[in-house]
């Protein structure tokens, strides 16, 4: 399959955007499937995919959302039934992704009110998350009955590298100054881009490396770019023990299961290395896994080729291959968002602040 037949048609994404939307409640929540239940990461990302297709309304109503079931210290309840918390613990890349979000809606649609609107929420979530940094950087995993876990996740610091950068754009859109979530960032990226290892001293109960959202999140969210991020995604070994041509991406190392989430994913972080053709071949091989009503089943094994988890399909899954057919079509105002990532804005930004700051601290000879 050639790289354009590989994307979807619009009447394909219609049906994607209709059968996404059938998943969101009168409250604004989007459920992970009709079963009722949703956690507020998986409920960002579908109203990303929302948000790309063109559904608006619902996008904004999904942020809004969360503005109301927000917890007073900023952080979110880790899964949701039925409408009510059926989780006691907080993770901190659930509560960060809130400005990813939010910050992508504000790149397909220019809607500086909303971001406004939801500045206290989007404040108080970032400020909770920086709140639990580890002094070597990384941010512990999850808070439960007012208890940290220490141990921090490689996939989830990763992702709130991501949405550090978003918030500071943020920040810097609405004229507040994040001082502190900028040091958090940059202590976070040295991590990410120097010292993995700190990831390996773990109490969890398994190591960094079974998933593969530990692989490519580094390059996905942002930390690792240029030669880094290609050395990281084209080491053979590792590509060889997560990807089988033709199929997809692995969810884990050790078990013949492919998933359509991690495949997409991997393609996004693919396409911010340069690795084009490579990012829309693999997006081809999720067409197999793909439902006549725009849906997606979950993943599959292979070579049996077998649905797992039985008959499930989910939103963030659906929204995931939207992202991905966003960023390889390159025709949008977000196409180019998960590439943007990096922050580099941010640091030329403050580097002209320094300049500034540092011409007119500087004595006037023409004065004395």
């Amino acid at each position: 399959m050639n790289g354009e037949a590989a994307l979807l048609c619009d009447r394909e994404q219609q049906a994607t955007a209709e059968w996404l939307a059938s998943h969101q409640q009168a409250s604004g929540e989007i459920l992970w499937s009709l079963d009722g239940k949703s956690d507020p990461w998986d409920h960002v990302h579908a109203a990303m995919g929302l948000t790309v297709l063109g559904h608006h309304e619902a996008a904004k109503a999904a942020y809004r959302f969360l503005a109301r079931v927000q917890e007073p210290n900023g952080a979110f309840a880790a899964e949701r039934v039925g409408g009510y918390p059926t989780r006691n613990s907080h993770e901190t890349n659930h509560a960060a992704y809130l400005a990813t979000g939010l910050w992508h809606y504000y790149c397909a649609t220019d809607d500086v009110d909303l971001l406004a609107e939801l500045w206290p929420c989007v404040s108080r979530a970032i400020d909770w998350v920086v709140s639990l940094q580890l002094p070597h950087g990384a941010i512990a995993w999850a808070e439960k009955k007012g208890k940290v876990w220490q141990s921090p996740l490689i996939t989830g610091s990763s992702s709130i590298h991501g949405s550090l950068v978003c918030a500071q754009r943020i920040a810097a859109r609405l004229g507040h100054e994040p001082s502190a979530w900028r040091s958090a960032w940059r202590k976070l990226a040295r991590v990410l881009k120097h010292d993995l290892r700190v990831f390996d001293e773990t109490d969890l109960p398994e190591p960094p490396g079974r998933y593969s959202m530990d692989w490519y999140y580094p390059v996905l969210a942002g930390a690792l770019r240029g030669s880094a991020g290609r050395e990281r995604l084209l080491e053979p070994e590792t590509t060889r023990g997560f990807i089988q041509e033709g199929v997809g991406c692995r969810c884990v190392r050790d078990q013949p299961w492919y998933t359509i989430a991690e495949t997409c994913e991997l393609v996004l972080a693919l396409d911010a290395i340069g690795q084009r053709e490579r990012a829309r071949r693999m997006f081809g091989w999720t067409r197999a896994q793909r439902t006549e009503n725009g849906a997606y089943w979950t993943g599959a094994t292979h070579p049996e080729g077998i649905v797992f988890p039985e008959g499930e399909q989910t939103t963030w899954t659906a929204s995931a291959v939207i992202l991905a057919q966003d960023a390889l079509a390159g025709d949008t105002a977000t196409s180019s968002f998960f590439r943007d990532l990096d922050g580099y804005d941010l640091e030329a930004s403050a580097a002209r602040e320094r300049s500034i700051h540092a011409e007119y601290q500087a004595p006037n000879p023409a004065a004395e």
